[in-house]
């Protein structure tokens, strides 16, 4: 009898099927990889369009700019200087200087975010604005800087990206853990919570006023994601004044104290904030809602910029401004006075604002 010679046809399935499924591993990791780079990108990108931003470097824990946007050069060296200092224990500072406000924080135990912001903007909406980007970092896994590389090159984006699909590799061709057979659960579905009615008000359905405490609102997260619709209807209609504003918006600030850092009227925020309470981003109460308060306090509320410091300490072409900052004017009334424009007297409150102003509040 002549014999036939047996092929293990299931060994060649085995060995076709565990090919294909580390094929499917690194795929997927790649994708993720890429993904990283697109969320990397996304995040910059609202520090990029943002008006108030001069400038920005995502920076090694040594303080090697990596990836830089109009960040100026005399700038790294004391951004450097000060990482070095404080390396122990950096976190969120922030420094003065004659191009802006840079603020500057770690994104985690390899990259520190640097931001050069306009000089007339606050430091709290400053701050905010840096926190907001800082959230979208930290939920993106970003592989460490190579040894070597290009500083503030644009180009260190792809690098990132491909060391993070090198990483991915890797990890695909460790071992895979044996599956653990167990009994089958029988799962229950839970019964679906009853479907609540989404109440649309118009902005007018809302009371607002300077002692009001704006909260966030169900639709908060999506009216500050870029790419969502409510953002770019946000953006169409009150550029980044929207943003900016609710980006104090925390449960703890009314509404006086937002515009008192913005430097804005009330009347102003007001508005933004009855709009994005009819779109559920921010909670605010009902006109019924409200107490009736007394005619005497419906008027314009104002804030009036006071100058409490040492005027020698004032470069010469500001004390003259600084010197109607008496607490009984406003900006507009001081601008009048002084034959210059608003935004001027604003910038010029701004940059001075650490020699000693405060802001006192009055109803005209």
């Amino acid at each position: 009898m002549r014999n036939t010679p047996s092929c293990n046809h299931n060994a060649f399935q085995t060995t076709s099927d565990e090919s294909q499924s580390q094929a499917v591993k690194i795929g997927l990791e790649q994708n993720r990889g890429a993904e990283m780079n697109s969320d990397l990108e996304r995040a910059l990108a609202k520090l990029r369009f943002d008006e108030q931003v001069l400038g920005y470097s995502l920076m090694t824990k040594a303080g090697r700019p990596f990836v830089s946007f109009s960040f100026p050069n005399e700038l790294f060296p004391r951004v450097r200087d000060s990482i070095n200092l404080y390396k122990t224990d950096l976190r969120l500072m922030t420094i003065d200087t004659d191009r802006g406000l840079v603020v500057l924080s770690p994104v985690d135990l390899n990259w520190i975010l640097t931001v050069l912001y306009v000089p007339e903007l606050q430091l709290g909406l400053a701050i905010a604005k840096t926190k907001n980007v800082l959230r979208l970092l930290e939920g993106i896994e970003l592989p460490p800087p190579p040894e070597e590389f290009e500083e503030s090159a644009e180009s260190n984006l792809k690098v990132l990206e491909s060391i993070a699909m090198q990483a991915a590799s890797t990890s695909s061709e460790m071992p895979s853990p044996q599956p653990i057979v167990t009994e089958p659960i029988i799962s229950v579905e839970p019964t679906p919570p009853p479907i609540q009615e989404v109440v649309v008000r118009p902005p007018e359905a809302f009371n607002v006023q300077p002692s009001t405490v704006p909260k966030r609102g169900p639709a908060y997260a999506a009216a500050l994601t870029l790419d969502s619709d409510l953002y770019k209807e946000m953006k169409q209609m009150h550029r980044n004044f929207g943003f900016d504003v609710l980006m104090l918006v925390d449960g703890s600030l009314s509404v006086a104290q937002v515009a008192d850092s913005m430097f804005q009227p009330n009347e102003r925020v007001i508005d933004l904030l009855k709009w994005a309470a009819s779109k559920n981003i921010v909670g605010v109460p009902l006109c019924e809602e409200s107490i009736v308060v007394s005619e005497a306090t419906m008027g314009r509320f104002v804030k009036c910029p006071k100058f409490i410091g040492d005027l020698s300490k004032i470069d010469g072409r500001d004390v003259e401004i600084l010197r109607l900052c008496d607490g009984t004017k406003t900006t507009e009334e001081i601008a009048e006075m002084a034959g210059v424009q608003n935004s001027k007297v604003i910038q010029i409150i701004a940059r001075n604002k650490k020699y000693g102003i405060k802001m006192i509040g009055k109803t005209i």
